[in-house]
């Protein structure tokens, strides 16, 4: 398994690949939590500023999914980018592209099919959830931000996965990897 994102590949032939829970620990809360803690109260700054100058009361869903919303971002993404790392590890598909730029880390390694589907979950689940807030309290739904709900996971689940898949490999070299080599 991959132990605080130290290679150390533990390749599965039987089943394929490792699940995903076993690429969580609290390396990767810890930093979901410092990523929801800033995206949260920044969202909540631009969404509802009314309330926090006092002109209105504070929605407390729309305040919720504004920090709960960006930790699942950042957990799965995290997790989704370990895994693809580990994956290409044990099938030696790394040494395609020994050191990456940052933008083409994040523009292959199937990032970007992963960020959307993430956004397209997410995004969903959020509008459900303000649009039903607004609707319950008699609001105008027009002026929901249905849009940031979709583009920004969409943007911060590209910018995870591939932060992670970096993290994962930044050790990594073709040479090291044949030398782990499990009988």
């Amino acid at each position: 398994m991959i132990a605080n994102y130290q290679i150390q590949p533990n390749c599965y032939a039987d089943s394929g690949q490792p699940s995903l829970y076993s690429f969580v620990d609290i390396a990767v809360a810890r930093r979901a939590g410092a990523v929801a803690l800033i995206l949260g109260s920044l969202l909540t700054l631009v969404n509802q500023t009314d309330a926090l100058l006092g002109e209105n009361r504070l929605q407390v869903l729309p305040l919720a999914t504004a920090y709960v919303m960006p930790f699942a971002v950042a957990s799965i993404s995290q997790v989704l980018g370990v895994r693809q790392a580990s994956r290409e590890i044990c099938q030696r598909q790394l040494a395609k592209f020994p050191r990456d730029t940052f933008l083409r880390t994040a523009l292959s390694h199937r990032i970007p099919a992963r960020a959307l589907l993430l956004a397209l979950t997410i995004g969903a689940a959020n509008t459900m959830i303000v649009v039903g807030a607004a609707m319950s309290e008699g609001g105008d739904i027009s002026a929901v931000p249905i849009g940031q709900g979709f583009i920004l996971p969409m943007l911060f689940g590209l910018i995870s996965q591939a932060v992670a898949y970096r993290r994962v490999t930044s050790g990594f070299t073709p040479l090291a990897n044949q030398q782990r080599k499990t009988p």
